[in-house]
C-alpha cells in the first residue's frame, strides 16, 4: 500500500513539475540552442546589485535596452533602462535571466546575445501603452498573463522579460493612429493610454481607433474617460477596465499616477478575467 501511495505521489509531483516548470523556472522559456554571443568589449565593474549594474567604459558602446547582454559568456541579462554617462553605463531594472552573479569585480567581458524568449501559440494580443505600462512594475503584466492564458504577444519592442509590445514613454492614441501600426495578426488589443493626452482628444481618437479595428476585441484600461464618453462608443467588441476606483495608497506608486506591484497584480487579475470572458483559453 505504501509503495502504491508513494508511486502515485511521485507521478503527481512529476506531472505537476512538468506542467508548471516554465512558470517556476522561467529560464526554460528562453531558446538556449544555437546561442551566438557578440563581444562588445572589456569593461570594469563599478558596482552591481540584483536590479542594477554599473560599469566603467573606455570607448563608446552602441547599446540599448532592446539588447540581451551577456557577461563572460555566462551571465545573461536584460535591463529596463540604460543610463549613459561620460565613462559609465548604468543598467537599471536588470533581469538576470539564468543566474545572478555572486562575485563580479574588476574587468569583465560584456557582450550581446541572440538569446530570445520563446512564446507559446495562442490568442494574439497587442498591448499598447505609455509609461503606465512600461515603467517599473508594468513589466510583470504580460508575464503574469502568459503564465495563466494561452496567448502570444505582438509588438515592435520587447520588455525586460522579452515579451513584445508597443510602447513609448509619452505615447498618445494620436501617436498610435499616426504610426499605422501593423495589427493585421492581432486578435485582441489592450490599450493603456491617456496620461499624456487631453481627455477630449483621447475620446475622439479612441472612436477612430475602434472604427479602424472593429473586427478586433479592444480592452481599454481606463482612468481618464467619463461615463458619457464611454457610452458614446457603441461597439460590441470594446471592453473597459475602470481603475479610477483603485485605492491610491494601496495600488499606486508615490506619484499617484503609476500602478505599483500590487496595482499591476490587481489589474492583471482583471485582464485575465476579461480575456476569459471574450473566449481566450486558459493554460
Amino acid at each position: 500500500m505504501l509503495y502504491v501511495i508513494f508511486g502515485l505521489l511521485f507521478c503527481y509531483l512529476s506531472f505537476d513539475f512538468i506542467s508548471d516548470r516554465k512558470k517556476d523556472f522561467f529560464i526554460l522559456n528562453y531558446n538556449w540552442e544555437n546561442l551566438k554571443n557578440q563581444t562588445i568589449g572589456d569593461v570594469n565593474v563599478v558596482d552591481y546589485m540584483v536590479k542594477s549594474l554599473n560599469i566603467e567604459i573606455k570607448d563608446f558602446f552602441p547599446v540599448n535596452n532592446q539588447n540581451t547582454f551577456v557577461i563572460n559568456d555566462t551571465y545573461y541579462f536584460r535591463a529596463v533602462r540604460i543610463d549613459r554617462q561620460v565613462d559609465q553605463l548604468n543598467f537599471i531594472g536588470v533581469h538576470w535571466i539564468n543566474e545572478y552573479p555572486r562575485n563580479l569585480n574588476g574587468t569583465i567581458k560584456l557582450g550581446r546575445s541572440n538569446l530570445q524568449l520563446v512564446q507559446n501559440s495562442g490568442t494574439k494580443i497587442t498591448m499598447i501603452g505609455d509609461s503606465q505600462m512600461g515603467w517599473r512594475e508594468g513589466k510583470y503584466t504580460r508575464k503574469w498573463i502568459a503564465e495563466k492564458m494561452k496567448v502570444h504577444f505582438i509588438g515592435n519592442r520587447h520588455d525586460v522579460f522579452g515579451y513584445p509590445y508597443y510602447f513609448e514613454n509619452n505615447y498618445t492614441l494620436q501617436n498610435v493612429l499616426q504610426s499605422n501600426l501593423n495589427l493585421d495578426e492581432t486578435e485582441v488589443v489592450i490599450l493603456y493610454l491617456g496620461l499624456h493626452e487631453n481627455p477630449r482628444d483621447l475620446h475622439q481618437n479612441l472612436k477612430e481607433f475602434v472604427t479602424l479595428n472593429s473586427e478586433k476585441e479592444v480592452i481599454i484600461i481606463d482612468s481618464f474617460l467619463d461615463d458619457n464618453s464611454i457610452e458614446s462608443i457603441d461597439a460590441k467588441k470594446v471592453h473597459y477596465l475602470d481603475i479610477s476606483h483603485y485605492n491610491k495608497r494601496k495600488y499606486f506608486s508615490n506619484d499617484g499616477i503609476h500602478l505599483n506591484y500590487d496595482g499591476h497584480k490587481k489589474l492583471t487579475q482583471q485582464l485575465i478575467a476579461k480575456l476569459k470572458s471574450i473566449g481566450v483559453d486558459k493554460k
